[in-house]
């Protein structure tokens, strides 16, 4: 197999660029006989690295592809949907075998795109049921699979409450008040500004992605910086899942398509920690509309957000940890793997 992907990097801390490394990572070294090719960005893990334009045309790359004669895995950074059809298309025409290109987030495809992805006759590999019925909207269902993952569920577990306590102290919190948690992008297409709203009665924390540093909304940082209970931390967390394991409550207030990947793994990741989550029904989050300790946010007036964030501390018991142990990176990239060597399995 060939993985040819432009988010490989050494500090994956934004949903995309973890997808990327996630994936790559553990397929090459669960699948054997797997090369990694990277672009734009560099890794450790990737085996070739080329300078590529924009359309993937290139004698090179095309010779690597040619000559491997495997099925390549496809790993493109979201961007607008008419280049990424046009790379799909072009690197169709470079492999010999199977072509599936993993797809983060939904995104509209206008008749040309469309078109060109129908004839490249690659598989797309998405995140959500509701990404798998919009794509087969206008391709055959086999060629559209429903992939359930994002998270690891070994790095990011439950512990108890003294642990808890003692993780809010090292990170400069008091140990008895209520934290409430987002992580992600530092702008208001994700909507972050609803953290404003959470009574003070809560210890509020947004861990910004430092990938995305230049996306940042200066003036919505401002005020989040300014507000007297809300604490942005902008640098790299080396062990994010120590955040998580000292919050009490993951709130996830994103509505906007292509403000999020379509399976949101900062809540995969919390629920991993067994963390109670007040979220909206955005992308893949409404598989788990029901679920023990899933709270859906239904209106942003701060009376109701707050009722959400109190109903979910009152939770006795949470079992969010249950609800997404299938979506385990391990569980994926065995999934891909089979794939990859003509093994039928059945996921989601």
């Amino acid at each position: 197999m060939l993985i040819l992907s432009n988010g490989l990097t050494t500090q994956p801390d934004e949903g995309f660029l973890n997808v990327a490394n996630s994936l790559a990572k553990r397929i090459k070294n669960t699948a054997g006989n797997v090369k990694v090719i990277s672009y734009d960005r560099q890794s450790l893990i990737s085996d070739v690295h080329l300078n590529l334009n924009k359309l993937l045309l290139s004698r090179k790359l095309r010779a690597i592809v040619a000559k491997s004669g495997e099925d390549v895995l496809y790993i493109p950074f979201p961007a607008k949907t008419i280049a990424t059809a046009l790379r799909i298309f072009v690197l169709s025409l470079y492999a010999k075998k199977r072509v599936d290109v993993v797809l983060v987030l939904k995104n509209y495809m206008n008749f040309f795109a469309r078109t060109l992805v129908k004839l490249s006759g690659a598989n797309l590999v998405v995140f959500s049921k509701d990404s798998q019925d919009f794509y087969s909207d206008f391709l055959p269902k086999k060629r559209v699979k429903y992939l359930k993952t994002g998270v690891d569920t070994q790095r990011f577990a439950p512990v108890d409450k003294q642990k808890s306590e003692q993780l809010k102290q090292k990170y400069g919190f008091k140990p008895n008040q209520p934290v409430v948690l987002h992580v992600g992008h530092l702008k208001s297409g994700r909507n972050v500004g609803q953290l404003l709203k959470l009574s003070q009665n809560y210890q509020v924390i947004l861990v910004a992605s430092t990938m995305t540093q230049d996306e940042q909304d200066e003036a919505l940082k401002t005020e989040l910086l300014n507000a007297p209970n809300i604490k942005v931390m902008t640098d790299y967390v080396p062990h994010i899942e120590e955040i998580y394991q000292m919050c009490d409550v993951y709130f996830f207030p994103t509505t906007e398509l292509c403000n999020c990947i379509d399976v949101p793994l900062s809540c995969m990741e919390a629920a991993a920690c067994n963390k109670p989550i007040v979220t909206t029904n955005f992308g893949e989050m409404r598989e788990f509309a029901g679920k023990e300790g899933f709270c859906f946010i239904d209106d942003f007036t701060p009376e109701s957000l707050n009722q959400k964030v109190e109903k979910a501390l009152n939770m006795q018991s949470c079992n969010t940890r249950a609800a997404v142990l299938e979506y385990d990176w391990n569980k994926a990239v065995k999934y891909l793997a089979w794939q990859e060597r003509g093994i039928k399995a059945e996921v989601g």
